[in-house]
C-alpha cells in the first residue's frame, strides 16, 4: 500500500490588529509594499483586525518584525502569526473559565 505524502502548506496568515478606522485593504498593502513585504491576499474585519497571506514563513516572519509595533496613521500595530480557530486554547484546571450554575458560578472542572 501506497501512501500518499501532503505537500507542506507553504502560505502564512498573519493577524494584524489595533488598525486605526480608516484603514482598508489599499492603504493595508500599500503599507506592505512600503515596507518591501509581500503578501498575497488582505482580509479586513471589522472591530479593527485583519488577516494577512504571505507566501511563506520567511515572508511573515519578516512582516512580523518589521510591522509589529509600528506606528500606522497613529496606531500601533499588532502583528503575530495567526492561530487557527478551531484550535481553542487549553485552560490549565486552576485557570480554566467560571462556568454559571444556577444563580452562582464555579469552576469547571472537565478534562
Amino acid at each position: 500500500m501506497s501512501v500518499t505524502k501532503i505537500p507542506p502548506i507553504t502560505m502564512s496568515k498573519l493577524y494584524v490588529g489595533n488598525l486605526p478606522m480608516e484603514a482598508n485593504e489599499g492603504s493595508l498593502r500599500q503599507l506592505f509594499a512600503d515596507q518591501n513585504l509581500s503578501c498575497t491576499s488582505i482580509l479586513i474585519k471589522r472591530g479593527g483586525y485583519a488577516f494577512v497571506d504571505c507566501p511563506d514563513q520567511s515572508s511573515a516572519d519578516k512582516a512580523i518584525d518589521k510591522l509589529n509595533g509600528f506606528n500606522f496613521h497613529g496606531s500601533l500595530l499588532i502583528v503575530e502569526p495567526s492561530v487557527a480557530s478551531g484550535k481553542r486554547r487549553s485552560f490549565p484546571e486552576s485557570s480554566m473559565p467560571p462556568m454559571q450554575v444556577g444563580n452562582g458560578w464555579m469552576r469547571a472542572a472537565f478534562r
